[in-house]
This record gives C-alpha cells, sequence and structure tokens, in this order.
C-alpha cells in the first residue's frame, strides 16, 4: 500500500505556512551562520537562479559563496534562459542550457550526487517539450536508474495560456519531485506544492529576475530515501 502522505498548497499563502504545514516535518527557515560545512549525507540544498544582472558581487552570488562554505550537499541549479555566470566562486550543476532534455534514447538528462541523494535533473522549454516527454524520462529515472529525486528546469512558464505550463506539467506528472522555474515574464512569486495524477505532491518554485534572482529549498531524507522534511526560502 502506498503510505506516501499528500497535499494541495495554494500559491496565495505565506510561505510560512508552508514549513508547518503537513506531509514534512519542516526545518529552520534561516540558519545560523556556522563555520565549515554541515555533514548530513541524507540532507539535500538546492539553490537556484533565474535571470539576473550579472554585473559584479551582487547578492545573490555573495549568498551562494556562503551556501557553499556551509553546505557539503550543495545542489546549483540555474533555469533562466541567459546563460549563468560562471566564477571562481562557484559553479553550476546544471543549467537549461546544458541540454539535459527530454529523451530517454538520446540519453538526455544528467544525474548528480550530493552525500548519498541521487538527482536526476531534465529541462523543459516551450519549443520542443510535451508531459509525456517529460513523464516518460521521469519514470525512466526513478526506476531504472534509481534517483531518489527527479527535478525539471523549467521554461514553461507559471500559468501561461498557450501550450504546456508548470501548473499542468505538475498536474499530468507521476514521478517528478520539484519543478524549478525561471520563465522572466510568467513565475509564481510564492513556493507552490500541486498534486501529481496520483494525488502526490509536487513542488514548484520560481526563481526569474533581480528582486527574486535566488530561492532555495533544504531537503531531509529518511534511511530508505525518502523525503521526510523540506523548507524553501527566498533568499535575494
Amino acid at each position: 500500500m502506498n503510505t506516501r502522505r499528500k497535499f494541495l498548497f495554494s500559491g496565495s499563502m505565506a510561505t510560512a505556512a508552508l514549513l508547518a504545514a503537513k506531509p514534512f516535518t519542516s526545518i529552520a527557515n534561516s540558519l545560523s551562520p556556522v563555520t565549515g560545512y554541515r555533514i548530513n549525507n541524507n540532507s539535500l540544498v538546492l539553490a537556484h537562479t533565474g535571470n539576473t544582472d550579472n554585473k559584479g558581487e551582487t547578492p545573490y552570488l555573495q549568498y551562494i559563496k556562503t551556501l557553499k562554505n556551509s553546505s557539503a550537499n550543495l545542489l546549483l541549479l540555474h533555469a533562466g534562459d541567459t546563460t549563468p555566470v560562471y566564477t571562481d566562486h562557484h559553479v553550476y550543476d546544471a543549467s537549461i542550457h546544458a541540454g539535459e532534455r527530454c529523451s530517454v534514447s538520446a540519453n538526455d538528462y544528467k544525474i548528480i550526487y550530493k552525500g548519498d541523494i541521487k538527482t536526476g535533473i531534465i529541462t523543459a522549454d516551450n519549443q520542443s517539450t510535451t508531459a509525456d516527454s517529460i513523464n516518460a524520462l521521469a519514470l525512466y529515472l526513478k526506476k531504472e536508474k534509481n534517483c531518489h529525486l527527479v527535478v525539471c528546469l523549467s521554461q514553461l512558464g507559471y500559468q501561461s495560456k498557450t501550450g504546456i505550463n508548470d501548473l499542468s506539467l505538475a498536474a499530468s506528472s507521476t514521478h517528478l519531485d520539484i519543478i524549478i522555474g525561471g520563465h522572466a515574464d510568467n513565475f509564481c512569486t510564492r513556493p507552490v506544492i500541486a498534486q501529481n495524477k496520483n494525488k502526490e505532491e509536487v513542488i514548484i518554485n520560481h526563481a526569474a529576475t533581480s528582486g527574486l534572482a535566488l530561492r532555495k529549498i533544504e531537503l531531509g531524507f529518511d534511511n530508505r530515501g525518502k523525503k521526510s522534511h523540506v523548507a524553501l526560502t527566498k533568499t535575494c
């Protein structure tokens, strides 16, 4: 019997309400500065960016450096439609530009290990993406590649009026865990927890433009590799 707990969270609610919501046991939204890494092989800090003004040492670049110095299992992603800046201080683990497209036969995906957590990364855009291709690849990553987490980097838009969007993708999916949005014009300002086809939770989180440049998701997993807690934070 499937014992996975399910819930639907409205994007109009305050982020603080999400942290207190079931089924996850929330962790602290803000952490005190620490020296050195937090070592927890069953945890993952997922930070993601969208399009930003990349001139100089902006606050989000400074915060990324802080995260890299304090989180051993940091997964850094970019979902904007512009190429992210790469410096000596931070390097992205995956980007929507890097070609993790939705084709099982072409092996267009990326698998990233952080601690004991295995994450599959795929991308979605308006030109070449269908819900069926994303679902097929997510299923492949979960069942054949044994990923604990499947993340889709999306340029579909949150509620676009034509074609597939992040909400409809979540609703039609079966094995997506997180949709990371980076559309510059069509985005949600708060984290949203939607339900997939099996009434299981899918996190939708957007970082779009300057002012909403960086978002963070902290995830914990139990000894079986199942999600046990989550916290979502707007950082910059």
